[in-house]
């Protein structure tokens, strides 16, 4: 019996090893091959040997092709190219056979659906529905227009094939059935498209930005309603009605069951987390199990297998800690990893030689073409009806029918996508020529910087002493707004010149796509994410929670100094931190400030300790003072080191100082000096510091410059002849040695130090300062007081006077 088992195991192990071609899916070692033997017929390492070309290849391309200012979506479409049958099949045939084989790549298939479910997610997530009920009437009636071209060139679009034709009944009936969906994705206006190219174009917080992304989301929001209800009419129609009607309770019900008991769900997680404190990782992770749930029950229910995930999406508020959360849980991977993998793999299909080979049946690519060409000309002429300027309305009609990853996926959804067929060489190019040619053009019909060019003096210096004097506050956090308004307090508000103050709070946007600017005035006031959370217009408004406390530093000083001639508003913008610029800058616009001052972005403690340096603040102060329609101020606070509770210490007198050394930011800093003067609380010093030689050493021609210098000051000297609490002293300096030495000698005698930050650079008492600055925005006296060394409680304000003509050479460290 034992040899007869032993005869049958053998039996048995001959029949698995000869009757079948089993190829394990790794491999057993390089050293371990046959002679002959390829390692990547093992399938685990050619899809690794694959993810790591569709991974670095694009970046690889993408890291020269930003020089041309291409979209990154640019470079992985062409690195889909090079590894498809246009470059590596057609130069190295054997290699390509081995590497990307042509059978159906179904594990990068599936890794690219993947991503598009947690795409699709995240995009409800960051999607505020409530951003309909505060659109103006022009965007409703772009958004309606928007929605409304492509639904009529759909439904109204007639295919006529000549007699002589030779395509047979089912292909005409299959060309007219593609042709219909093809045109309806390229023509469709997408929400997060228009976002993303607007995000790369950094005009999300433009006034084109926002009309742009309200248009598209009622566009989005109509669109989302109409396909529903016409799957069911299709349904009924076409098939069966009980179908129909199963098909549409069915949908009824998935998503009551979303909008009720996951809805539920999310809102009790969110209870659950502690005010300003993270979601915890359990709760996160069990999110994100949820999500893949819901795209398999969705499609088990009939349903568009990415619609449960979006749907999902809605429900969780955005803004809210688990929208935080989330996205910084799965964004990374998406947009670094899964979504690059997408657009590579899908492009790898282009087959140049097969498109124009087979031109003359690209009917879909025909009719699309045509269709996007009739959708941007209609696009253009609303517009226009809406008296929008030809270049905003020639920009604005771009932005709207941007193209990428989600046309890409849609025709990943809708069709095999194997190399070589018509329908995916018509998709891929056209798409790949409307993402490449669209950014371009957008810059040159729209820079949003010239809107704030100023034909208007708006400065200290020229506002007049017996109006208004407008100023915008910009504070990050608490402090911020302590320490401007402990500074304003001595600006001498009066009832014939009252100040108007400004407050705008400065919040990155994180988990939403919707940047906002809220209006504090008009009784938008943050509360609490679980309870604003029932309602996706309220939970627009969680996001501002985290500003609360800078608002009522605002509301306090405004309290206690309404008597005096003080008016303060309150403001919160919502948007990404490496935008903010255009926010403050607007804001400056709208509101006609005089000045904006903005917060250092180094902080210290009561020890003179540096504790805190942001990097991205101090591109964002870079920005603001390259664009700004105004003047600029930079404050750097030391006095308020020692907490907030500093705001309710008021000093019996303020020690001012104001360093001269000529030029327009010096004549701006000694008028914001000359309007605190009139306070009786102010000790004022001018301190002119010189050569000797006008600044300029001897020999040299006096300028136009040093002349407004000169009349400057006579006017402030003659302002203030009778004023015991100004006095005007002049320090000799030789080089910029001599300067620092006495800059540095000032830094305990005063409590503000006012200074101009840009000087003529042949000014001999600031020789050789600018080659050891570490801040050149502050300019070579701002620097030295900004240093870690100074060792003093004294705050400082670098002031530049407003630039009448706009320089474009803005450059942010991304």
């Amino acid at each position: 019996m034992t040899t007869n088992y032993s005869a049958i195991t053998i039996h048995r192990l001959n029949l698995s090893g000869d009757c079948f071609d089993h190829v394990p899916v790794s491999s057993p070692g390089l050293w371990n091959m046959q002679y002959g033997e390829s390692i990547l017929k093992h399938n685990l390492v050619r899809l690794h040997l694959q993810l790591v070309i569709m991974i670095m290849l694009p970046r690889a391309l993408h890291s020269i092709l930003k020089l041309l200012r291409l979209p990154r979506i640019t470079s992985e479409m062409l690195a889909g190219y090079l590894i498809g049958p246009n470059v590596l099949h057609a130069l190295f045939p054997a290699a390509a056979a081995l590497l990307f084989p042509p059978m159906p790549n179904q594990a990068v298939a599936g890794l690219a659906k993947v991503g598009f479910i947690m795409f699709s997610f995240l995009n409800g997530v960051r999607m505020d529905p409530g951003l309909v009920k505060i659109s103006g009437k022009k965007a409703l009636a772009l958004g309606f227009a928007i929605f409304l071209y492509p639904f009529t060139m759909v439904h109204t679009c007639i295919i006529k094939f000549p007699p002589e034709s030779r395509f047979s009944d089912k292909d005409r009936m299959q060309f007219l059935k593609n042709t219909d969906i093809y045109l309806a994705l390229i023509t469709t206006s997408q929400f997060v498209g228009v976002n993303t190219v607007l995000m790369e174009l950094k005009l999300i917080n433009t006034q084109l930005g926002h009309l742009a992304l309200a248009s598209t989301l009622i566009s989005e929001l109509l669109r989302f309603a109409y396909s529903i209800f016409l799957g069911y009419l299709q349904i009924v129609f076409t098939i069966e009605s009980s179908l129909g009607t199963k098909m549409l309770m069915s949908s009824l019900f998935f998503a009551l069951m979303v909008f009720v008991v996951a809805k539920a769900m999310v809102l009790w997680l969110i209870k659950r987390t502690p005010t300003g404190k993270p979601m915890s990782e359990v709760h996160i992770n069990f999110v994100i199990g949820v999500l893949m749930t819901m795209s398999a029950t969705s499609d088990a229910f009939g349903v568009y297998y990415l619609f449960g995930p979006f749907l999902f999406g809605l429900v969780v508020p955005a803004g809210s800690p688990l929208a935080t959360g989330v996205i910084a849980k799965l964004e990374t991977v998406t947009n670094g990893l899964l979504l690059p993998l997408l657009l590579t793999f899908c492009s790898s299909t282009f087959d140049v030689f097969g498109f124009w080979k087979n031109f003359d049946m690209m009917m879909d690519f025909k009719v699309s073409a045509y269709g996007y060409g009739v959708k941007l000309v209609l696009t253009f002429l609303t517009c226009m009806a809406c008296r929008m300027g030809a270049r905003d309305a020639s920009a604005f009609s771009l932005i709207v029918n941007a193209k990428g990853v989600l046309e890409v996926a849609s025709f990943l959804s809708f069709s095999g996508l194997a190399a070589g067929e018509p329908d995916a060489n018509s998709a891929m190019l056209l798409i790949f020529v409307l993402t490449t040619a669209l950014q371009p053009l957008i810059r040159l019909l729209y820079d949003p910087s010239k809107q704030y060019v100023g034909y208007k003096r708006k400065s200290i210096q020229f506002a007049s002493h017996n109006t208004e004097l407008p100023v915008l506050t910009c504070a990050h956090k608490q402090e911020d707004a302590v320490a401007a308004l402990k500074m304003l307090e001595f600006w001498n508000p009066t009832r014939t010149s009252p100040l108007s103050i400004y407050g705008l709070c400065l919040q990155d946007l994180v988990g939403s796509f919707t940047p906002q600017i809220i209006n504090h005035q008009l009784g938008q006031k943050a509360a609490d994410t679980s309870s604003s959370a029932t309602s996706s217009a309220a939970s627009s408004l969680t996001s501002s929670s985290a500003s609360q406390p800078i608002v009522d530093v605002f509301n306090y000083f405004k309290t206690e100094f309404r008597r005096v001639g003080v008016v303060v508003s309150a403001f919160t913008a919502i948007s990404p931190q490496k935008l903010m610029y255009e926010d403050i800058c607007w804001m400056s616009f709208d509101k006609a400030v005089c000045i904006v001052i903005v917060p250092f972005h180094k902080k210290w403690n009561p020890k003179g300790q540096l504790v805190h340096e942001s990097g991205e603040l101090r591109n964002l102060n870079i920005a603001v003072l390259d664009r700004a329609p105004c003047s600029v101020g930079i404050l750097i606070d030391r006095r308020t080191s020692h907490g907030v509770g500093s705001m309710f210490v008021s000093s019996p007198t303020y020690r001012v100082v104001v360093l001269f050394f000529g030029g327009a930011d010096d004549r701006e800093s000694m008028a914001i000096g000359g309007r605190m003067a009139g306070s009786p609380r102010v000790q004022l010093t001018v301190e002119e510091e010189g050569d000797g030689f006008g600044g300029r050493g001897p020999g040299s021609e006096r300028s136009w410059d040093e002349v407004f210098d000169d009349e400057s000051l006579r006017i402030l000297r003659h302002e203030m002849a009778d004023a015991s609490n100004v006095r005007f002293l002049e320090e000799e300096v030789r080089d910029g040695s001599d300067t620092a030495q006495v800059v540095r000698s000032l830094k305990e005698d005063f409590d503000l130090m006012i200074v101009g930050r840009r000087h003529e650079e042949e000014m001999e008492a600031l020789s050789g300062l600018s080659e050891w600055a570490e801040l050149p925005e502050l300019g070579p006296v701002g620097d030295i007081l900004a240093g870690g060394d100074m060792g003093t409680a004294a705050s400082v304000l670098v002031v530049q006077q407003q630039i009448m003509k706009v320089s474009h050479n803005l450059i942010l460290n991304s």
